[in-house]
C-alpha cells in the first residue's frame, strides 16, 4: 500500500495520538510556569521575548520551507530529497548565524534593541538549528504516520526544557536558564525525530543523490519562492512589533509574553494537532473532491473546542495572574483580555490554513502575510500616538484584523464559500461558547 494511501486512514486515532503529547507537554510547562515566573523578572521574559523572536524570524525560513512540502510530496523519492534539502538548509543558516553573533555580537544585540543580550546571542544558532531541525523532521515523521513518535518528542523536550528552566533558576543563573530551557522546550525533539529517522529509513536515505536534490529543488521552487516570503512575513508580523513593545517600552514585552504563552495552550493543546492531521488529509481531500466539507469539518470542531475556553481565560485572567504567577505579574493577566479577539481567530485560522498551500494557493498566503505586516507594525507604531502605552493595544486589534481577513481567504480557497448556506453549519458548533461566557461572568462576580 502507497503511503498516499495510507494517509487516507487517518482519523481521530491520529488526532488522539497527538493531543496526548501535545496534552502532556503543555501541562509540564503550564505546570512549571507560576515557578518560572518567581525565579525569573519580567525583565529577563523581556530578553527572552526579543530572544524568541529572533529565533522565529530566520527559523521560520531555515528550511525555506521545504519542510513543508514533504507530507505533500507526489511520492515518497522526492520526501526525503525534500527532507535532506531541508535539513542541509537549515544547518547552512544556522552556521551562517554563528558566524554572525561571534564577529558581532555588540552590534547584533543593539540592533535587536536589547544591548544586554549579546552574552546570549550565541544561543540563536543553535535555536535556528534545531527548531528548523525539528519542523523538518516532524513534517516527515506526520507523513509516515509516525505520530506516536511525534507526541513522545512534545512531552519529553518539555520536560527537559522545564527541569533546565527550574534549576538554573534556582541556583540564579538568569536570564540563561530562562533561554536556554526555552531553547530545549521548543526543538530538542529533533534529535529523537533524526535519529529515529536514520533507524527506520536508512534504505530510502541511501537514495538521496546531488542530482535528486537539485531536482526536488526545481520541482518544489513555489516553497521558496512564495511560502518563504509568507512565513516570514506571517513571523514578522507577530514578532517585530514585540520586537518594537521591548525596545520601546521594556518590560511591557515580559508581560506581554507570559500572556501570549498562558493564551496559546488551547492552541497548542488542540489547534497544532488537528493541524497535523489537517496537512496529511487535505491533499487526498482535494483530489477527491472533498476538501470543502472536509475543511469546514474541521472548522466546526475547532469552535466547538477551542473559543470557548480562550473567552473564559480572558476574563478571568485579570484576577487570577497574580494569585498564580506572583502580584509582580498583574499586568500580563490584563493584557490577556485584550489578546482574546486574536488568539481565537488564530485558533481557527492557523489549523486549516495550508488550504492555500494543497491549493496551489502559496502567491495568496504571500501577499496576505505581507499586508498583515505592514498593519500589525503600523497599528503597533500609530496607536501609542493616540492612547499612552498602546504599543499591545495596537498589536492586538492589528492582529485580530488579520486573522479575520485569512480566515475569510482559507474559506474562498478551500471553496466553502461556494457552498449554499455554510455558515448555517457553524452556527450549532458557536452555541458551545455561551456556557463558558456565562461560567466566566458569574465566576468574575463571585471574586
Amino acid at each position: 500500500m502507497s503511503l498516499r494511501a495510507r494517509l487516507s486512514g487517518l482519523g481521530r486515532s491520529d488526532i488522539l495520538r497527538l493531543m496526548t503529547g501535545t496534552v502532556g507537554g503543555r501541562l509540564i510547562a503550564l505546570a512549571a510556569m507560576p515557578l518560572v515566573t518567581r525565579l525569573y523578572s519580567p525583565q529577563d521574559f523581556a530578553l527572552l521575548a526579543v530572544y524568541l523572536a529572533t529565533v522565529s524570524l530566520i527559523g521560520a525560513i531555515a528550511c525555506l520551507r521545504f519542510d513543508v512540502a514533504i507530507p505533500v510530496a507526489q511520492d515518497d523519492g522526492d520526501a526525503i530529497h525534500l527532507l535532506v534539502l531541508a535539513l542541509v538548509i537549515a544547518g547552512t543558516m544556522a552556521t551562517a548565524s554563528l558566524i554572525a553573533v561571534l564577529v558581532a555580537p555588540l552590534r547584533i544585540a543593539a540592533l535587536l534593541g536589547q544591548p544586554s543580550l549579546a552574552p546570549w546571542l550565541w544561543l540563536v544558532p543553535f535555536g535556528i538549528l534545531l527548531s528548523g531541525g525539528y519542523a523538518a523532521l516532524q513534517f516527515w515523521a506526520t507523513r509516515a504516520r509516525r505520530f506516536g513518535s511525534i507526541a513522545r518528542t512534545r512531552i519529553s523536550q518539555a520536560a527537559v526544557g522545564v527541569s533546565t528552566m527550574l534549576a538554573l533558576g534556582w541556583a540564579g543563573i538568569a536570564p540563561f536558564g530562562l533561554l536556554l530551557g526555552n531553547l530545549l522546550n521548543s526543538s530538542a525533539g529533533s534529535l529523537r525525530l533524526g535519529t529515529e529517522a536514520i533507524r527506520r529509513d536508512r534504505a530510502a536515505l541511501r537514495l538521496v543523490t546531488w542530482p535528486g536534490l537539485r531536482a526536488a529543488f526545481r520541482a518544489y521552487h513555489r516553497f521558496p519562492l512564495y511560502s518563504a516570503p509568507e512565513a516570514l512575513a506571517n513571523l514578522a508580523g507577530i514578532q517585530i512589533p514585540i520586537m518594537i513593545v521591548a525596545a520601546y517600552a521594556g518590560t511591557e514585552a515580559g508581560f506581554l509574553l507570559l500572556a501570549q504563552q498562558v493564551m496559546a495552550a488551547p492552541m497548542s493543546l488542540l489547534g497544532s494537532s488537528i493541524s497535523q492531521v489537517y496537512v496529511s488529509r487535505a491533499p487526498e481531500a482535494l483530489r477527491d473532491g472533498r476538501l470543502a466539507p472536509f475543511t469546514l469539518s474541521i472548522l466546526r470542531r475547532l469552535i466547538q473546542i477551542g473559543i470557548g475556553p480562550l473567552i473564559l481565560a480572558g476574563i478571568l485572567a485579570p484576577i487570577l495572574f497574580p494569585l498564580v504567577f506572583g502580584t509582580g505579574w498583574t499586568r500580563a493577566g490584563e493584557i490577556v483580555s485584550w489578546l482574546v479577539p486574536w488568539m481565537a481567530l488564530q485558533f481557527l485560522a492557523s489549523p486549516i490554513s495550508m488550504a492555500l498551500h494543497v491549493t496551489g494557493r502559496q502567491s495568496w498566503a504571500a501577499l496576505l502575510q505581507v499586508g498583515g505586516l505592514i498593519l500589525r507594525i503600523g497599528f503597533t507604531l500609530t496607536v501609542p500616538l493616540f492612547v499612552a502605552n498602546g504599543y499591545v493595544i495596537g498589536l492586538a486589534v492589528s492582529a485580530a484584523i488579520f486573522y479575520a481577513i485569512y480566515t475569510w481567504v482559507v474559506l474562498r480557497a478551500s471553496g466553502i464559500l461556494a457552498r449554499r448556506g455554510w455558515w448555517r453549519e457553524l452556527i450549532g458548533p458557536a452555541l458551545y461558547i455561551l456556557p463558558w461566557i456565562a461560567v466566566g461572568g458569574i465566576l468574575a462576580l463571585v471574586f
